[in-house]
């Protein structure tokens, strides 16, 4: 028997945008099972992710009614005890950022592009909210863990002014603990967005 992680597509021209999202790292793929049990039988929280993440995580991403999701989440770190490495909670998430979890990645084009790391995806994730609320700002693309020794980055664009404001937001809402870095680049050069493997959408 294989298990098979949950994986949640929205669609281009959804309409209606999750009330919350969020989601918990655990140390150990074990504990990470008994997390996921627990938390859809305490609340009505859809599964969006549930999937092992290096190096040997387990990561959960949830969304949902905003009073559902905050049941689930508590239930599953409260089973995760001393195995927890980090979540996020993010009553009505701004819209682009659950479609740039799942999403294509997008072409920044000429716009000037920001670039963050942070050493957990729930830290990448609750940056890239903070980030895309603090100007106006396009996500790019969103990596979460797989094949980056369990880190993550992601990548914004629009102008220069807006890139900057973003930057400083996202750095913010994690601090220092879980920032690994930020750069800004102000006018990418095409080869090296294709380099990237990003793509027009």
């Amino acid at each position: 028997m294989s298990l098979t992680p949950a994986r949640f597509f929205p669609l281009p021209d959804l309409q209606v945008v999750p009330e919350a999202f969020a989601g918990i790292e655990v140390h150990g793929i074990a504990r990470g099972f008994v997390c996921i049990d627990a938390l859809v039988k305490k609340a009505r929280s859809r599964i969006c992710l549930a999937a092992t993440v290096t190096p040997g995580k387990f990561l959960i991403l949830i969304d949902g009614s905003v009073a559902e999701v905050e049941e689930s989440l508590l239930e599953a770190e409260r089973l995760a005890g001393d195995k927890l490495i980090d979540r996020f909670f993010l009553p009505f998430a701004h819209e682009q950022l659950e479609r740039g979890v799942f999403g294509p990645m997008a072409d920044p084009g000429a716009e000037a592009l920001g670039v963050v790391e942070c050493s957990t995806s729930c830290a990448g994730i609750r940056s890239a909210d903070a980030a895309l609320k603090a100007a106006m700002v396009k996500l790019n693309v969103i990596h979460l863990s797989a094949g980056i020794g369990g880190k993550c980055y992601f990548a914004f664009s629009g102008d220069l002014f807006d890139v900057e404001a973003s930057i400083q937001a996202a750095a913010e809402s994690i601090g220092q603990d879980r920032l690994l870095g930020t750069e800004v680049i102000p006018n990418p050069h095409p080869e090296f967005i294709a380099a990237l493997g990003i793509s027009p959408v």
